[in-house]
């Protein structure tokens, strides 16, 4: 028996899908990496045979937005994530003190490998968050941050009171010098001066409520956002990534954009705006508060169809939960509650369960979505996002008969709610494997501290 014939590991009779096809085949994984894809009657053989028949074969699922300095950090995060089919996070880190970092943007890296490497189960990478403190020593940072393999960074064009506020001048800096560094600028594009002046109305009238909310951001702040953050890239020449997109008016403008464009222009949006309304907020007050706020029926719908038109690159959970007694007030003055909302866990599922069994979504498209899209445009590819020769053994193995009943007390989180309680869902995560090591089998997490690789960016 020649060395090629035997390998490590096994996985057969799964349906193996990948962005472009769904198809009976084998996956033969060495040392780690994925040796061949072959036929099911190769004749090849294995040490180890995973069986999955009647089950679909998937790259890991890549997460590229979450926030893990909060009820939640790197390390419950990334156990929940195996339990989601995740095997690779792209946390959003920066040099905020309550964040744990003492220093500067070149220290928050630093200091979040450390964690991810000490604390993670599962492979990182990172992108930076700016804020105005960061601006000093920007040109001299960001070069040195894009060696270290950290090529994206997030700008906020709102929250001017939680001092995260860029104002134009800054960005097109930030701009100028990621294009110069091969960088990718990320966005929150909402009108923060919009908001700001709409929000402050209300509370001098003393309309606080949670139906005050939704009102406070409405949909124009996002478009005009994204159309003035557009227009500053196609002058740079800079290439986009625009996070959380949540409404139709948005989606709108990337359309006339990108018929203009000579840099890429990339678009995410999360589970929650593709699954829940304002309707949340009302009935659950300041535990459904997130930025942009949750829509209407109306963007659902338009964002499910630019899913299936290819319009929307990435889907992300933009986890950042807190624990329901930190979410006060309820429903007094909701604008003095933090925002942020769980999700990583339930996000494939989730995302599955509407786009796939009830809007008739390929899953091609979700996998190109949710591992090949972000692991190209975060640099990470072809080692992560897909199943072929010379890649990680990064597979989840899913059973999309398996029905199961999503509630807070089975999630594995510190944050002690869900947006999803109650919610049946077919299909499930059986099995996770990273680097051809089982990190959770028949519901068992196997998987411990110390393992975790940090992933350097490659530039875009």
């Amino acid at each position: 028996m020649t060395t090629r014939e035997m390998c490590d590991i096994q996985i057969r009779g799964g349906v193996l899908v990948s962005s472009q096809e769904m198809k009976l085949a084998d996956v033969f994984i060495k040392d780690g990496i994925v040796d061949s894809i072959e036929r099911p009657d190769s004749g090849r053989h294995a040490r180890k045979v995973i069986d999955a028949k009647g089950k679909y074969v998937l790259p890991g699922i890549v997460e590229a937005h979450l926030h893990p300095v909060y009820a939640d950090r790197l390390d419950s995060l990334s156990r929940s994530a195996v339990y989601g089919g995740i095997t690779t996070l792209i946390p959003y880190i920066g040099a905020v003190k309550a964040w744990g970092v003492e220093g500067n943007l070149w220290d928050a890296v630093n200091y979040f490998i450390d964690e991810g490497a000490r604390d993670s189960v599962i492979d990182f990478g990172l992108h930076c968050s700016l804020v105005s403190g960061d601006l000093a020593e920007l040109e001299s940072l960001i070069p040195k941050i894009c060696q270290r393999g950290v090529r994206s960074f997030k700008g906020f064009m709102a929250y001017r009171k939680r001092g995260m506020f860029l104002g134009d001048s800054d960005i097109l800096r930030i701009l100028s010098a990621l294009k110069d560094n091969d960088g990718l600028f990320c966005v929150h594009a909402e009108n923060g001066d919009l908001c700001d002046f709409i929000e402050d109305g209300f509370v001098a009238q003393g309309k606080t409520g949670p139906e005050y909310y939704g009102p406070s951001r409405p949909n124009i702040a996002e478009a005009e956002a994204v159309f003035r953050i557009l227009t500053f890239a196609k002058s740079v020449d800079c290439p986009i990534y625009i996070v959380h997109v949540s409404t139709k008016e948005a989606l709108d403008v990337i359309d006339m954009f990108r018929k203009w464009a000579t840099s890429p222009i990339f678009v995410e949006t999360c589970t929650h705006y593709l699954t829940l309304t304002n309707e949340e907020m009302l009935k659950l007050g300041s535990l459904a508060k997130v930025s942009p706020p949750l829509r209407e029926a109306n963007d659902i719908d338009a964002l499910w169809k630019a899913i299936a038109m290819g319009k929307i690159d990435v889907i992300g959970a933009d986890t950042g939960g807190h624990m329901i007694k930190s979410k006060e007030p309820r429903f007094g003055n909701v604008f003095a509650a933090p925002g942020g909302l769980p999700g990583q866990e339930t996000m494939f599922t989730v995302t599955y369960d509407e786009g796939h069994n009830r809007r008739a979504i390929s899953l091609c498209r979700l996998v190109e979505m949710m591992a090949e899209k972000p692991a190209k445009i975060f640099g990470l590819y072809p080692r992560k996002g897909v199943l072929q020769k010379g890649a990680d053994a990064d597979v989840l193995i899913f059973d999309p008969t398996r029905e199961h009943v999503i509630n807070a007390t089975n999630q594995h989180v510190r944050t002690d709610y869900t947006m999803y309680e109650n919610r049946r869902v077919l299909g499930a995560p059986e099995l996770v494997m990273q680097r051809g090591e089982i990190l959770l089998e028949n519901g068992e997490l196997k998987a411990s501290k110390g393992r975790a690789k940090f992933l350097e960016a490659t530039p875009h």
